[in-house]
């Protein structure tokens, strides 16, 4: 398989302080009760995908919005949702993560000061305002700072100035940059765009549908054609009995491993994040699923990060591994997370070892 990042250390970002990660493995499962820093943890890493990049750092500020149609708020504010709390009234705010990349050190470090400034109505074009405003004149609340990064001791800076009417429409966030990563969110699978690597290549696409007939054993081939009317691609399954349905048709269990298929060859040579990935599949269809996740990523060269709260999915996890063997390769790290008031507890062990307690003790690792 793959360990493209082999540690990882946050001192400061969203809710998480003081967290260490100095042991990774191919498959890295992260458990944890609620609220303990899951998510925010593959957010960190996101961070790193293109430092250099404010535009990156705004989309991962964004992305939580997805789930939401209406009432989002603004991109300023959850722009700030990725630093630490202070206490009301401070001003300056701080970002520092830390990894180790290919045997080559990675430091990111966004500081600066939420400050006002005085927008100018030329600059209309770039920004975001209240339904029914046109422009905006006058002051506005803001934040000024720096990204400070660097690979092997050689550092870069890029200035920060984002104030409470900015936007990111249209701005793209350029892959690769530094660390090639992909994330999935636990409602991802909901959206369309679920086909397009799988059916560029026939063999892989052979054992994606191996892997949905789990649901449907009808299910004959997977499809992407153009709308007469629109002249857009639509995706389908071609199906024994019904012809052709669209993929928006079906559950959420198939979306799922189709999104995950595709986010496999999307990951290739890199880095796959997956946030609840348990959410919309069945327990019943855990070790099937998951074997071929990690057999696929194990194929295209994928390091996997993978969180969950759901003690049958990290049963699942542990079973694509031959554990019955003592001197068997061991592919996958189990990171319990916990929140404590002034840093973030870890505990990580082997695949091997919590397989073993859990077999001989039951043992707890979602605390």
């Amino acid at each position: 398989m793959a360990i493209h990042v082999e540690k990882f250390y946050i001192d400061s970002f969203r809710g998480i302080k003081s967290f260490d990660a100095s042991y990774l493995n191919h498959v890295n499962l992260i458990v944890g009760d609620n609220n303990c820093g899951k998510t925010s943890l593959l957010e960190a890493l996101l961070m790193l995908r293109s430092p250099a990049s404010v535009v990156n750092a705004l989309r991962v500020a964004r992305q939580r919005e997805s789930a939401y149609a209406y009432n989002r708020v603004s991109v300023f504010d959850n722009f700030l949702a990725l630093f630490p709390q202070y206490k009301e009234g401070y001003s300056e705010r701080g970002i520092e993560i830390h990894a180790i990349y290919h045997g080559r050190p990675v430091d990111y470090r966004m500081y600066g000061e939420q400050t006002r400034v005085l927008l100018d109505e030329r600059d209309y074009r770039h920004f975001s305002f209240p339904s029914g405003r046109k422009y905006y004149e006058g002051e506005a609340a803001a934040f000024n700072g720096e990204i400070k990064w660097g690979v092997d001791g050689e550092y870069y800076y890029e200035p920060v100035s984002i104030h409470e009417y900015s936007k990111i429409n249209g701005l793209e966030v350029v892959r690769g940059s530094l660390i090639d990563m992909t994330y999935l969110s636990p409602i991802d699978h909901v959206k369309s765009n679920v086909l397009n690597n799988i059916v560029r290549n026939d063999g892989y696409k052979e054992i994606c549908l191996h892997v949905i007939r789990m649901f449907d054993p009808d299910i004959e081939d997977l499809l992407i054609l153009k709308n007469e009317q629109t002249n857009r691609p639509v995706e389908y399954i071609r199906h024994s009995v019904l012809g052709n349905m669209p993929v928006s048709t079906y559950g959420d269990g198939i979306k799922k491993v189709l999104l995950l298929a595709n986010a496999i060859v999307s990951a290739a040579g890199g880095v796959l994040l997956i946030d609840e990935i348990d959410t919309a599949i069945h327990a019943k269809y855990f070790n099937d699923i998951f074997q071929f996740l990690v057999t696929a990523c194990s194929r295209y060269d994928v390091q996997l990060f993978i969180t969950t709260h759901n003690i049958e999915a990290v049963d699942a996890i542990l079973a694509t591994q031959d554990y019955s063997e003592p001197n068997s390769e061991d592919y996958v790290s189990v990171m319990t997370m916990k929140k404590g008031w002034d840093r973030t507890y870890t505990r990580t062990l082997t695949g091997r070892e919590v397989f073993e307690n859990r077999e001989a003790f039951g043992f707890e690792v979602r605390v």
